[in-house]
């Protein structure tokens, strides 16, 4: 089929930029059958399997095989696995045979409502679930219509070689998988992937940050997110790198398995959002990393809602010992409408960021050169689009492009972005299929995310949410640079989570709410001195914001609902919150 022979690295990097991704597999498979393409870390952080790029394209044949004796073509297959190797297999596999893939988290407590409204959604009849999963899946969904469904463990154990053909349908707008939105602000809905989309993203990313065959990975984002998902599973395929798994919790755990990885696999490629490299540097441990060594670390992604300034210091401090260069940072954006990556870079050089008066942003919507350099905000930039974007910086109330230096929605168009929402016309038109008041015919995504576009340095910022806005006598605040006050204000006590969103009470008079997680230093703290704890709260917030927070309330651990991602459902916290529902501790003030 294909002679390396006749393939220069270059001619290679091409073709797989274009093909599907199930293609870009088969060719990797028959140039270099042998060598390791995933390796998954246990508990421990000791190497617990192996998977090359033969063996992948192996089970990836026997697991179609299957589906196409068990399901029909276009069919949406939900795919219910924890963190590891089988789930890759599957997924392509529903690739391969024509399928539609619903990656699903595996349902918890708190999660059990979210995977049965997307069962729902997607219309999904059929469940592939190890047989590890099985009881505790039939267990969660008992008395739910999702019971009946039917349930399949495929059977992945095909090591031989495989003599691949292409599926009979290679359209390439053909829908691949339903990623389904994080919710932050909305119940999930499925955005519709094509292979193009796939191909186009990974494309992107690739070219962006010069990426390559020799740019190793080490990834912990969960795969039914689209982060750990295109960028963690997909993206080495294309690259034909070797990748190290480590599970999502194995990292809140012990964070530092994660560092220790990076520089024992050379990776040139992890990174989080600003959590993760908080994370790493409240549980350093001096002596556990003696003699580590960052300096292979390249591309230390940062895909947070905001990105903070404050969070880049302290790893870039804690960590510049053990080799790790603060130009290896790189802040990008994102998201799941677009299957993931919009911008990021340039890499190895300095992150950009900007100077804002934070009165001018909240009333104006606008940037202005701080009056006291003291109380300046730092904006940081989230890298320069793909060539293959078009990004525009939209009012949302006149749909007319902002002007330079305001802020503005954020709006894209290019050959990643998907074609909709699945089964949801409305939501589709409203967000997908958005015109500028221009008289142009040309559609474009609206994003939801507030932002601007530096003109000199083309760095996108993005400032936060257009739904999670606090209006506030007649100022704009985004919850999310409020949260990041709070949580700096108690640095000798610091919570895990917060977070912050206005009501309007009995006398229709606004009343902003900060629910705060509580650890263990928090509850000594409330024993002792609880006014003094809130008091430093409400003085950090008056003073970085200019508002009044009308109530501090603390919530149990784990009670602040998160997205997949890790981003806070801000929109359910207020529900619960007005409902009575949350675990309260402490509620006086």
């Amino acid at each position: 089929m294909f002679d390396k022979t006749c393939l220069s690295p270059q001619e290679l990097a091409s073709a797989t930029g274009s093909l599907a991704i199930h293609d870009s597999l088969a060719l990797r498979a028959r140039l270099h059958p042998d060598k390791v393409l995933f390796t998954l870390l246990d508990d421990n952080g000791k190497e617990q399997q192996r998977l090359t790029y033969r063996q992948l394209l192996g089970r990836v044949s026997a697991i179609a095989r299957q589906l196409r004796e068990h399901s029909q073509p276009g069919e949406r297959i939900a795919l219910f696995f924890p963190q590891g190797l089988e789930f890759i297999a599957t997924f392509l596999a529903c690739l391969v045979a024509g399928r539609i893939a619903v990656p699903v988290n595996l349902p918890t407590r708190r999660r059990v409502e979210r995977c049965l409204k997307i069962l729902d959604d997607s219309g999904s009849r059929l469940l592939l679930v190890p047989d590890s999963e099985r009881a505790a899946l039939q267990q969660a969904f008992d008395g739910s219509a999702a019971a009946d469904l039917a349930m399949l463990s495929p059977t992945s154990t095909c090591d031989d070689d495989v003599q691949w053909s292409r599926p009979d349908d290679s359209d390439p707008q053909r829908i691949a998988f339903l990623q389904y939105t994080s919710g932050s602000t909305s119940a999930p809905k499925g955005v519709m992937v094509s292979h193009a989309n796939i191909s186009a993203n990974l494309r992107m990313m690739r070219d962006s940050w010069a990426l390559d065959h020799t740019s190793d990975f080490v990834t912990w984002q969960p795969h039914h997110h689209d982060m750990g998902l295109i960028l963690g599973q997909l993206l080495p395929i294309v690259l034909g790198n070797h990748t190290v798994i480590i599970a999502p919790s194995t990292f809140v755990r012990q964070p530092l398995i994660w560092l220790q990885a990076i520089a024992r696999y050379k990776a040139r490629l992890a990174g989080g959002p600003n959590f993760a490299y908080n994370l790493a540097v409240e549980r350093y441990d001096a002596q556990r990393l003696e003699g580590l060594d960052l300096s292979n670390w390249s591309h230390a992604l940062n895909g947070a809602d905001v990105v903070r300034p404050a969070s880049l210091q302290r790893f870039a401090e804690c960590y510049g010992a053990h080799g790790f260069s603060a130009n290896a940072f790189l802040p990008c954006y994102g998201l799941a409408e677009a299957t993931l990556f919009v911008s990021g870079g340039p890499h190895g050089q300095p992150v950009r960021s900007v100077l804002a008066d934070p009165l001018t942003m909240a009333l104006e919507q606008r940037l202005s050169a701080p009056a006291d350099p003291a109380a300046a905000q730092v904006l940081v930039g989230c890298g320069e689009p793909s060539w293959e974007v078009r990004v525009a910086v939209v009012d949302p109330a006149t749909r007319q492009r902002c002007d330079a230096g305001r802020i503005g929605e954020i709006w894209l168009r290019g050959p990643a972005i998907a074609s909709g929402y699945w089964q949801n016309p409305e939501a589709t038109e409203a967000s997908f299929r958005a015109r500028l008041d221009d008289g142009s015919e040309q559609t474009w995504l609206r994003t939801g995310d507030l932002g601007f576009v530096e003109e000199q340095d083309r760095q996108v910022y993005i400032c936060g949410r257009l739904k999670d806005l606090i209006i506030c006598e007649g100022r704009n605040l985004h919850p999310e640079d409020i949260e990041h006050t709070v949580i700096e204000a108690l640095k000798d006590v610091r919570p895990q989570s917060c977070a912050v969103f206005s009501h309007d009470n009995e006398q229709q008079r606004q009343t902003i709410v900060a629910a705060i997680e509580l650890n263990r230093e928090i509850k000594r703290w409330l024993q002792d001195n609880p006014r003094q704890l809130k008091a430093a709260v409400r003085s950090a917030v008056v003073e970085n914001h200019g508002i009044t927070l009308n109530r501090i309330v603390f919530v149990q651990p784990t009670s602040i609902h998160k997205t997949t991602s890790g981003k806070i459902q801000r929109s359910k916290m207020r529900q619960l919150y007005l409902a009575a529902e949350l675990d309260l501790l402490n509620e006086a003030g």
